[in-house]
């Protein structure tokens, strides 16, 4: 029977459906000159569009909420935005929205490499009910590795030199990594349990297997 939630069964398993990544009164990044419009919230790949968003999700100044017509363009990709009135000098610009880690499409490629590797074959949708688990556990340990690597470049793209995060900003890149780890064990347990309990034995790699010769003998004439 053909795995059709693998998806969104990855998607729960990391925590990032559509309302799991709140942030809420979140500083965003920019210059507060009484010039500058545009700024940028720390995520990306944000679900919630300040131009349309309605309370408490949206962009705050000094703890006031600001009108979606108060926001000029919202970039969800980027996370950039532009407000219609530059603040003032000692204004704090805040902002409440959900985000998400991960498209579709980085979802199935992390599937497709698990797949690969735990079922023999890079269909996920086929791999074995015993094998499934297993499968969601190294495509989480792939998603992990790449969070750590995203998060690393987007503290270098967004914070100056001057300005570079400190120890507790880098705690969530040793985390990801921590528990990219942690799944790619797991994984490897689960993958192991399954074929030492001879579930679906014929279909069990052949790793570690001694292979005798066959000779060929001719008949006796």
């Amino acid at each position: 029977m053909a795995w059709l939630t693998a998806v969104s069964d990855l998607r729960t398993k990391l925590s990032d459906n559509t309302t799991d990544r709140l942030r809420a009164f979140k500083r965003v990044f920019g210059d507060i000159n009484g010039t500058n419009l545009i700024f940028k919230t720390f995520e990306y790949r944000r679900i919630t569009d300040f131009t349309t968003a309605s309370a408490p999700l949206g962009v705050y100044k000094n703890g006031v909420r600001i009108s979606s017509t108060g926001i000029m363009s919202d970039d969800l990709q980027t996370g950039y935005f532009t407000l219609q009135s530059a603040p003032l000098v000692g204004d704090v610009i805040e902002a409440t929205y959900y985000c998400q880690y991960f498209l579709d499409s980085e979802l199935q490629s992390f599937l497709r490499l698990a797949s690969n590797f735990i079922a023999g074959g890079d269909n996920y949708t086929q791999a074995q009910g015993g094998l499934q688990t297993a499968v969601l556990a190294y495509a989480a340990a792939e998603a992990y590795q790449k969070l750590a690597l995203r998060f690393a470049d987007t503290f270098s793209d967004t914070y100056k030199m001057q300005d570079l995060p400190d120890a507790e900003r880098e705690k969530i890149i040793v985390q990801f990594k921590k528990s990219s780890e942690e799944a790619r064990t797991e994984a490897m347990k689960l993958r192991n349990d399954f074929y030492e309990n001879r579930q679906g034995q014929a279909l069990a790699p052949l790793f570690g297997t001694n292979l005798g010769n066959v000779r060929d003998v001719a008949p006796n004439r």
